[in-house]
C-alpha cells in the first residue's frame, strides 16, 4: 500500500525553460493575410530592452533568460502587430508585470527617456483598457506619445498588452500610421497570445515520483 501511494504522489517540478519561439503568435492568429517578419534586434537579451513603458528603470530586465520579438504585417495594411516573448529567472516575469503596472499608474507628466536609440525624451500618457478574455493579472494600455523629433512635432497613439504565466511574459504591441483599428487588432492578438501561454508557457510541470 505504501508503494502504491508513493507512486501516485504528484509533485510540481521545474521543467526546461519554455521555447520562446514556440509561444510566438502564428500569422493566422493575428489575422487573415498577415505574415511574420523578423524585428531588428529581436533575438536575445543582450543590448535590447523588453520593458520601457513610461521609463527604463526596470530591475527585472537583468532577470531575463531568453527573448524573441517579431512583427506581423500584411499588404496594404496601415497597422501592424509586434509580439515579444521573454523568459525570466525565478519570479522575474511576475516582477516585470508588477513593475509595468507601477509605471503605468504613475507615468511622469514630463518628457522622459524611452530607451529607444536615436529618439529624444518624449511625453507619454497611459490609459488602461480592459479585456476579460486575457490572462488574469494582464496589463493592457493605450499609449499616447507627444514630443518633437528632428524639429518636427510628433503625436502617436499605440496599444500594448502584457501577460505573464509562470516564467514567461508575452508583450503584444500595435503600431501604424493611424490609431483606427489598432485597439481591436491588438486585443485580438493578445487574446490569441493568452491561448498560447495557457498551452505551453508555465515553465513548470507535474510529474509522478516514487
Amino acid at each position: 500500500m505504501r508503494i502504491a501511494l508513493a507512486l501516485m504522489a504528484i509533485v510540481v517540478a521545474p521543467s526546461a525553460t519554455p521555447d520562446v519561439k514556440k509561444l510566438l503568435l502564428q500569422p493566422a492568429q493575428v489575422g487573415k493575410g498577415y505574415v511574420m517578419l523578423a524585428a531588428a534586434g529581436g533575438s536575445g537579451v543582450a543590448g535590447d530592452r523588453t520593458m520601457n513603458l513610461c521609463g527604463i528603470d526596470y530591475p527585472s530586465e537583468s532577470l531575463r533568460v531568453s527573448r524573441i520579438q517579431v512583427n506581423y504585417l500584411k499588404q496594404k495594411a496601415v497597422i501592424g502587430i509586434t509580439n515579444e516573448v521573454v523568459t525570466y529567472k525565478g519570479a522575474g516575469a511576475e516582477q516585470a508585470m508588477r513593475e509595468a503596472l507601477q509605471h503605468a499608474t504613475s507615468c511622469p507628466t514630463h518628457p522622459i527617456d524611452s530607451g529607444v536609440k536615436g529618439l529624444p525624451k518624449l511625453t507619454f500618457r497611459v490609459k488602461q483598457v480592459r479585456d476579460s478574455r486575457l490572462l488574469k493579472g494582464y496589463l493592457a494600455v493605450q499609449i499616447d506619445v507627444r514630443g518633437t523629433v528632428n524639429g518636427r512635432p510628433v503625436a502617436q497613439t499605440s496599444y500594448a498588452v502584457y501577460q505573464q504565466r509562470g516564467k514567461v511574459l508575452s508583450g503584444v504591441y500595435s503600431f501604424g500610421t493611424t490609431p483606427k483599428g489598432q485597439l481591436a487588432l491588438c486585443l485580438h492578438a493578445a487574446e490569441q497570445s493568452a491561448r498560447n501561454l495557457r498551452r505551453g508557457g508555465s515553465g513548470s510541470s507535474s510529474a509522478p515520483t516514487a
